[in-house]
């Protein structure tokens, strides 16, 4: 399922303030991975002049995904305000707005009565905080253009309307990301043009996008929630098709 940007921006201060995903690392890992490829994307032929190298279809990627159980929180409420921690980023304290859909907080324990945590978000919801807290989500830019966010079971991929000036027109990219076996931690699957998946070069291009997914896991590894009294830190990412869940503990 695909999001474009919604025609209306709301006003309200989102949870996290974009920074476990997304937004975090510059969206955590979103944002800085676009940036990186959007100034020398090309349409196929290009790239693999460049070093990238067509491996098939995109959809492969995310076929065979065994799907990982729900988390559910016992008694579990949601917190009217919460601290983020961000490690190198800071922290944040912010107020939880309980009447809006796109996110979802909840505090509790888990079957076994640990503290437990859940954060989830829809793809419209992280997309919003990203047109709120990120220059690059704009439309501003004249290298690039309509940023969007596909979640995918296991992981999502990230577009761009990327300009080509060497051909004079603009071209969708997207980096494909998919959580690795810790389920909780992003590695670079590749990148889509057209449906084609082109792997990453191991230098040039290729190294700035895996220091970027380096940087952001970093960032998720250090990020932590407070809430009603209780403090966790990131246990578990779980993605299907509408949403991304933050299992803290």
């Amino acid at each position: 399922m695909r999001v474009q940007r919604p025609p209306v921006r709301r006003n309200y201060l989102p949870f996290i303030a974009c920074g476990c995903l997304g937004v975090g690392v510059g969206v955590m890992l979103v944002a800085g991975i676009v940036v990186l490829l959007i100034i020398p994307a090309l349409p196929g032929f290009a790239l693999q002049l460049s070093g990238f190298k067509s491996k098939g279809n995109t959809a492969t990627v995310f076929q065979n995904i065994v799907p990982v159980p729900t988390i559910a929180v016992q008694n579990g409420v949601q917190p009217q305000q919460a601290i983020i921690n961000l490690g190198s980023l800071g922290s944040q304290t912010i107020d939880i707005d309980p009447t809006q859909t796109q996110y979802q907080v909840v505090v509790g324990t888990s079957n076994t009565g640990a503290p437990l945590a859940t954060v989830s978000f829809t793809e419209t919801g992280l997309m919003e905080m990203c047109y709120q807290r990120a220059d690059l989500c704009g439309n501003n830019n004249g290298q690039y253009r309509n940023p969007r966010l596909d979640l995918r079971p296991g992981g999502a991929i990230i577009y761009a309307d990327v300009y080509v000036p060497d051909f004079g027109i603009w071209q969708a990219a997207g980096v494909v990301l998919k959580l690795d076996n810790s389920q909780r931690q992003f590695q670079v699957a590749g990148v889509d043009v057209g449906g084609v998946l082109y792997d990453v070069p191991p230098n040039g291009l290729g190294q700035q996008v895996s220091d970027v997914a380096r940087v952001g896991n970093e960032l998720l590894n250090q990020l932590s929630l407070e809430a009603s009294g209780g403090r966790y830190a990131l246990s578990q990412v779980l993605i299907d098709d509408t949403t991304l869940t933050l299992v803290m503990r």
